[in-house]
């Protein structure tokens, strides 16, 4: 647009522009296309043209569902194409068309439940990729009573996080800093060495923090209002912190001993 367009000067700035002619192209679109219908002998031009519309911005909404992704260049003139015609048979003035619209109108009216479910899929199937190609043991403690939520990884650095929200009424889902319990699971520090424990926290790394046994294989550090139980298990540390005054020492401390390694499906629940 900078080179295009001499928008710097203007108010909205160049993203003004270009959001403007957005919406400009789409109605010199909407007018040739109609345009072109009629030159073409389609009658009602403009119902069809208006039906076309609403059918792209169908099709967008199912692709996005479908989590599909960009088409490619190459077919998007048989698409199009196929919107048109589609568009042109639902909008025929021919009493003889009555049977195939309703085949079509159910057809899309499915279409939209079957993007969702294609789009779950999808989901669920890369976030279980991303989960094991992380190579991270896949730790985490008895969830009853808690909700496992955004789990992620990186396969760089072997890493895994998520957040666990008591299921109790009154939790404030927009403060996680003071519901949640942050978890991370990352591969043992060369400066873990307990009453010193060093650990990759959510937050980033933690340094030099003293912290005191409470069981087996496990340690708890105080700062201010932040508390963190850091349990080491199969090669990794997995660090429970609570930066608010609504998770107790005790529930930390309880959730620190069912730590365990867990199936790829129990963080897709």
């Amino acid at each position: 647009m900078d080179e295009l367009l001499p928008c710097d000067q203007q108010e909205w700035g160049c993203l003004g522009l270009a959001l403007l002619l957005f919406r400009a192209a789409a109605v010199v679109g909407f007018l040739t296309s109609w345009l072109l219908l009629r030159l073409a002998g389609v009658r009602p031009a403009w119902r069809v043209a208006v039906l076309t519309s609403l059918l792209f911005w169908f099709g967008a909404e199912l692709n996005d569902r479908a989590l599909v992704g960009s088409l490619p260049t190459a077919v998007l003139p048989l698409t199009s194409a196929a919107l048109f015609a589609l568009a042109t048979v639902l909008t025929a003035p021919r009493p003889v068309f009555w049977r195939p619209r309703i085949v079509l109108l159910i057809a899309l009216a499915l279409l939209w439940p079957l993007s969702g479910l294609v789009g779950d899929h999808r989901t669920e199937t890369s976030k279980r990729s991303e989960l094991v190609d992380a190579d991270v043991p896949l730790l985490a403690p008895d969830v009853t009573g808690y909700r496992l939520d955004h789990p992620w990884a990186t396969r760089h650095d072997h890493e895994l996080f998520y957040r666990l929200w008591p299921e109790r009424a009154g939790v404030d889902v927009n403060d996680p800093n003071g519901w949640a319990v942050h978890v991370t699971v990352a591969p043992v520090e060369s400066g873990f060495h307990p009453p010193v424990c060093e650990a990759q926290g959510s937050s980033g790394p933690l340094y030099q923090m003293p912290c005191e046994p409470v069981a087996p294989n496990t340690w708890r550090t105080v700062r201010q209002h932040a508390v963190f139980y850091f349990v080491r298990r199969n090669g990794a540390v997995t660090v429970l912190a609570s930066y608010g005054t609504h998770i107790t020492d005790g529930e930390l401390r309880d959730l620190a001993s069912t730590v365990a390694v867990r199936e790829p499906s129990f963080f897709l629940r």
